[in-house]
């Protein structure tokens, strides 16, 4: 037969030149077996690569067959590609592509070789593959989107700190004016609170619809559509005065607490997506880094030689609509994240195209080959909602993860600290008119930790960071406890408290500050990241307006101890991810999932294992292939263990089942 023949020289090539993606010069065909005439084009996977003739080899990835190792081009072939040859494995179809052999198995050890492209001698290339360096494109809608949204959640924190005073006395004149008399101390107390609570409530609003804006407008879509959020918050609060509507502040920081909740969530997961795995770390801390600059300018502006006197603090209030105008028209420059757009949308051109932009290459097979391996694991598993989330038992550990970082980095006591400052302060013997710029050197402080950890996240990893800084932390606020316990008796302890408070907040914003939301991408695949960011976003903003509502009262009734519990939290904290979380940095999203699913140890993490968790999910359940393989449900399956034979499931079907 004239096709075995043609496979067996391809093949024979295949082997002799050693490497894949190589062509040998092919022999000449048996006698008896006349040439093959090329065939019709396969149908193209986008717009682009319609019409085009049998032999171009240009494609989707714009690779010539010179940039691809195929020096002089492609010999003659009888076929016209070689993705001509597909067989189907088991229930589905795999591309051969141009290897003489099936790729290997996505669950199976090996399967990661197709990840990390090699110089041909079985070492990586470092000039290759999905690890890349840092560009002008990524480096400016890092910034961007950093600068647009992420620092106007630190600004919004601390915005109402300064002008205070103020807000309390326009609300009480206007009441005035309004009914003839002014507020009662309770009242007015009541509707300040509410100013500053209303921004945690809407928070919490906002994080609850990252998971149907991002799956209907996509990442960059919903940042840009939430900055219109920020510039109508901004009319609301800027104009409050002139228009005489305390319910205009109100009403804008709840606004502004929405656009917070949202981008929260939506600015790692999108830097997540578009950064390479090398670069995921440093992209992912960016915004930490502009949450504090964001604090930092709001003390700086509060100060009264700026925004902090009585009538500016409706400017002061609305300076946030700068940065999300700026947002606003410079997003739409950059593409869409490449994997929303290959897996989620399938449009291979478009996450083609993106990817040269923020890769800064033409060649980008490795990135889009990573990103299909997720896409088949991922073909028959779709966009799960937080419920489904939670009832998922192969991913119960990743989620119970996400639900204590989150909640862990507001429990923390980060915001009671913030809270207790200027009493510390006052302790100390600083007088009452240097305390705000005593404040602003600790939003100094807040940066450059933040800079420390982002600089040094690629090169320590992820857990070192947390681990550390939420045991700096609890420390800290054992500090704290003596000191202020002691500050009668031993005077200088005061100053002691003074520096734990520094050491506080420098090591919230040297790790707990960014690695949780930069954990929430890297711990999920496509189909559970959005449920996932809904889930810890929704925590942490929870947890914020829990502590800020209880801590006054834990105050009164513990007193000093009240920081004890706080301390506590950290440690817990920084227990369970040096015994439960593993390291991810400089892993795909998918050897993340591999590798949550495969311990099965008795060791910490840290030594290559896990506690023993019984019960903790199938292998394919984290890599969400979960149970939906069409055929007989017999042999080698991805599914739940419901079929028979040697299964890769959870234990409950026939056969040699991995529990």
């Amino acid at each position: 037969m004239l096709l075995p023949h043609s496979l067996m020289w391809w093949g024979e090539a295949q082997g002799a030149d050693g490497g894949v993606g190589r062509w040998g010069t092919p022999p000449p065909p048996p006698a008896s077996a006349p040439q093959l005439a090329p065939g019709p084009p396969l149908p193209a996977r986008c717009p682009s690569e319609a019409g085009r003739p049998p032999d171009s080899s240009s494609s989707c990835l714009g690779a010539s067959n010179e940039s691809r190792g195929h020096p002089g081009g492609l010999p003659f072939s009888p076929f016209p590609s070689p993705s001509f040859f597909q067989v189907k494995m088991g229930e589905k179809s795999q591309a051969l592509g141009l290897s003489s052999s099936p790729p290997p198995h996505p669950l199976s050890p090996d399967s990661s070789r197709s990840l990390s492209p090699t110089d041909g001698k079985g070492t990586p290339d470092p000039g290759r593959g999905i690890t890349r360096r840092l560009t002008f494109p990524l480096l400016s809608v890092t910034l961007l989107v950093s600068f647009g949204s992420s620092m106007l959640y630190g600004y919004n924190l601390a915005v109402v700190n300064s002008p205070a005073v103020h807000i309390k006395a326009f609300y009480n004149a206007t009441w005035s004016r309004r009914y003839g008399h002014g507020l009662a101390p309770g009242l007015l107390t009541l509707l300040y609170s509410l100013t500053v609570s209303t921004f945690a409530l809407g928070g919490l609003g906002g994080s609850l619809l990252v998971g149907l804006l991002v799956a209907r407008y996509g990442r960059s879509g919903t940042l840009s559509r939430s900055a219109l959020l920020v510039l109508l918050a901004g009319g609301f609060m800027g104009f409050s005065r002139e228009l005489e509507s305390p319910e205009m502040v109100i009403i804008g920081r709840s606004i502004t607490g929405i656009h917070a909740g949202i981008c929260l969530s939506v600015v790692p997961l999108y830097l997540g997506e578009i950064a390479p795995k090398n670069l995921r770390g440093f992209l992912g801390l960016m915004p930490s880094i502009f949450i504090c600059l964001g604090v930092f300018s709001a003390q700086v502006l509060g100060l009264p030689e700026l925004l902090g006197k009585d009538r500016y603090w409706p400017l002061f209030l609305a300076v946030v609509v700068v940065p999300a105008s700026l947002q606003l028209l410079l997003l739409h420059c950059f593409p869409e994240s490449p994997r929303y757009l290959l897996i989620e949308r399938n449009d291979v051109c478009g996450a083609t195209e993106a990817l040269r932009r923020f890769l800064g290459t033409p060649d980008v097979r490795d990135a889009v080959q990573e990103m299909e391996e997720e896409q088949r694991l991922l073909s028959s598993a779709q966009t799960v909602s937080v419920w489904q989330l939670l009832r998922d038992r192969s991913v119960r550990w990743q989620t119970l993860s996400v639900a204590v970082v989150n909640a862990g980095m507001q429990l923390s006591g980060i915001d009671a600290i913030w809270f207790y400052t200027n009493t510390i302060f006052e302790n100390a013997g600083i007088p009452p008119s240097h305390i705000p710029y005593t404040t602003v050197g600790t939003g100094a402080v807040e940066v450059v930790a933040g800079l420390v950890g982002c600089f040094t996240i690629e090169k320590l990893g992820r857990r070192p960071l947390i681990i550390t800084g939420f045991c700096a932390m609890g420390v800290c606020l054992a500090g704290i406890t003596l000191c202020l316990l002691l500050q009668t008796a031993l005077p200088w302890t005061r100053y002691v408290a003074v520096a734990c408070v520094v050491g506080i907040i420098a090591g919230f914003c040297m790790g707990p500050a960014g690695v949780p939301f930069l954990m929430t991408a890297e711990l999920f695949t496509q189909s559970h990241r959005p449920a996932a960011y809904v889930l810890g976003g929704s925590l942490n903003w929870l947890c914020n307006f829990t502590v800020g509502f209880i801590f006054p009262f834990l105050q009164m009734s513990a007193g000093a101890f009240c920081y004890l519990v706080f301390c506590g939290v950290c440690l817990l904290v920084a227990l369970y991810v040096y015994l439960i979380i593993p390291e991810t940095k400089n892993k795909t999203f998918v050897e993340i999932s591999r590798t949550f699913a495969t311990r099965r140890a008795v060791l910490p993490a840290c030594r290559g294992g896990m506690l023993k968790l019984r019960g903790y999910g199938a292998l394919e359940g984290s890599l969400e292939g979960s149970g939906s393989g069409s055929g007989s449900g017999s042999g080698s399956e991805l599914g739940s263990g419901l079929g028979s034979g040697s299964e890769l499931g959870s234990g409950l079907g026939s056969g040699s089942g991995l529990a």
